[in-house]
């Protein structure tokens, strides 16, 4: 009979640390995203209060390839990243900046009608009286003049 050898993964960490602005607070690992935006806030409160949920996100610093990056935590991988992580592993707490929405463009004056169009180019010095053409008051007189030749 043949036994598979397994690895077993280690116990799931009971304490973690958040780090907010250099301050560490330990925290229970949350079972959700908005779970651990409460745990932020209570352990953060000076720093936290009054901050939209949706401005608040996490991290973790990992080393890749020889490396140190810091990899953020979606609310969707939360579950699965806090079944992994080490006994009083730091997970970054961080504040996104407000998205602030300018005023709205200048407004533009509306395009004429063509009869505007047209009048300016039958009253324009350069128009030639035997122009067919709509698009003959478009193009420059010397370029027209160099078709022609």
């Amino acid at each position: 009979m043949r036994t598979s050898t397994r690895r077993q993964s280690p116990a799931p960490a009971d304490v973690i640390t958040y780090r907010l602005n250099n301050k560490m607070m330990y925290v229970p690992p949350a079972e959700s995203f908005d779970q651990a935006v409460t745990f932020a806030r209570s352990a953060f409160e000076g720093d936290l209060t009054g901050i939209d949920k949706s401005r608040i996100s996490f991290s973790l610093n990992v080393l890749a390839n020889g490396k140190q990056s810091s990899v953020g935590i979606s609310s969707a991988a939360w579950s699965k990243i806090m079944s992994h992580l080490a006994q009083y592993e730091i997970i970054d707490v961080h504040v996104q900046p407000v998205l602030k929405v300018s005023e709205a463009p200048p407004s533009y004056r509306s395009c004429g009608s063509t009869g505007d169009v047209e009048k300016e180019h039958h009253s324009s010095p350069h128009s030639s009286s035997h122009s067919s053409s709509p698009l003959h008051g478009l193009i420059p007189k010397r370029l027209f003049q160099r078709l022609g030749a």
